[in-house]
């Protein structure tokens, strides 16, 4: 089967088709009928939403604003001779409340607490009173299994050199368990470890967020539900989770630039043109940086956590971002190796999220700092920094066997 889509391999669809089998039985207890749709034939047109809906009602999509679901939305809507809806619920609120797009975290937070006691209540599940047995759906219903999910995936047209994650696996009941352990073991002590990366101490949910296996209310209304949890890891928590989470979705809705330089504050424009020709103390090939040959081992070892399981943790990806503009030949280049070593490789790339936090390492969403070589007043971080901050040691040598893998569920 063909996709038509960058950065498709073995990883992102083994994940996805983790949690198609619990969806089918989930629906069937809703009273909706389920179909799981594989389209077989690699030479098959790509208007397959239209073929799909020649009988529909109506076509209802995901309102996302990056990557290739914009554009899949345009060219459905513009196909389709039914009514298409986009409806978003990536966040608590509405991407549309926000008219333009905002500064930084602290231009957003003030709107974000102004609308909350108005969308933060859950929605509850509807019960279909229509038996939907009788309905016609030409096309063939692919039975998903736990058993058959590499199989499937090996017919697939996409890349199968990114194997899947030995970490993290699909589906909202592995996100729920995860969810669980993060609430019952981490929680309590989320200052303090959150930053850590040689542990785990963070929640590691960002995929399951990316791929919808999780809502953000559902995890919301988790926290708020701790009645002993420290005040302190509820705020900063909730702040990484709604507002920069948010910050990303407006930046990606309303800058259409949010995949290059362009959408770079005007001061970070200038430093980048003042330093543009700045030499670089050592420089790699985009091949030595995918493969993790570095003489940095913090570097390499973040780097080998996301070739291996799909995730990194977000403090070191921070130092992951700044080095590789430190070792390109321009900022330019380390966008282009940053989009694609994280699209390719990370479960949650392809989101609002990555790429905020991509271009955040070249200033978006911060502020100028001091005047340094190659970054300019862009703020800078180096990995003697880090180890400093981490037991760097032990991260390094988790990243050789991710022997933790029973302790994330």
């Amino acid at each position: 089967m063909k996709y038509y889509y960058p950065w498709a391999n073995d990883r992102l669809h083994t994940f996805i088709l983790e949690g198609v089998e619990e969806k089918q039985a989930e629906f069937a207890r809703l009273g909706i009928r389920y179909i799981f749709y594989l389209q077989q034939d690699k030479s098959a047109p790509k208007n397959t939403v239209a073929q799909l809906a020649r009988d529909a009602a109506a076509i209802v999509t995901d309102d996302f604003p990056c990557f290739i679901i914009p554009e899949h939305n345009r060219r459905a809507a513009g196909r389709a001779e039914i009514p298409v809806y986009a409806v978003d619920s990536n966040g608590v609120i509405p991407m549309s409340k926000f008219e333009k797009e905002e500064y930084a975290a602290y231009t957003i937070r003030p709107k974000i607490r102004k609308l909350w006691n108005e969308y933060s209540t859950p929605f509850t599940d509807a019960k279909i009173k229509i038996d939907p047995a009788g309905l016609k759906v030409d096309c063939p219903n692919t039975l998903v299994t736990g058993e058959n999910i590499a199989e499937l995936v090996a017919g697939c047209d996409i890349d199968h050199s990114v194997k899947p994650s030995p970490l993290y696996h699909g589906g909202s009941k592995n996100g729920r368990a995860r969810l669980k352990v993060f609430l019952k073991e981490i929680f309590p002590t989320y200052n303090e470890t959150r930053s850590e990366a040689s542990v785990d101490g963070s929640s590691r949910l960002s995929m399951y967020l990316h791929f919808g296996f999780l809502s953000v209310y559902e995890i919301v209304a988790a926290v708020n539900n701790l009645r002993k949890a420290p005040k302190e890891a509820k705020r900063v928590f909730l702040e990484e989770l709604v507002v920069r989470r948010e910050l990303s979705f407006n930046f990606t809705r309303h800058n259409p630039k949010y995949d290059s330089l362009e959408c770079l504050p005007a001061w970070v424009q200038q430093t980048m043109r003042e330093h543009i020709d700045d030499k670089r103390d050592v420089t790699y090939t985009a091949e030595e940086l995918e493969k993790g040959e570095t003489r940095d081992e913090i570097w390499n070892a973040a780097q080998r956590e996301l070739v291996e399981t799909g995730g990194m943790h977000n403090y070191v990806r921070m130092l992951w971002g700044k080095n590789v503009i430190a070792w390109t030949k321009n900022y330019d280049e380390a966008l282009a190796i940053l989009e694609h070593l994280n699209n390719k490789y990370a479960l949650d790339g392809r989101d609002p999220n990555s790429y905020a936090g991509i271009l955040w390492c070249f200033g978006k969403h911060d502020r100028p700092w001091f005047q340094r070589p190659v970054f300019g007043k862009i703020r800078y971080m180096n990995s003697n920094g880090t180890a400093r901050k981490i037991d760097a040691p032990r991260y390094i040598e988790w990243t050789k066997t991710f022997s933790r893998e029973q302790d994330l569920f």
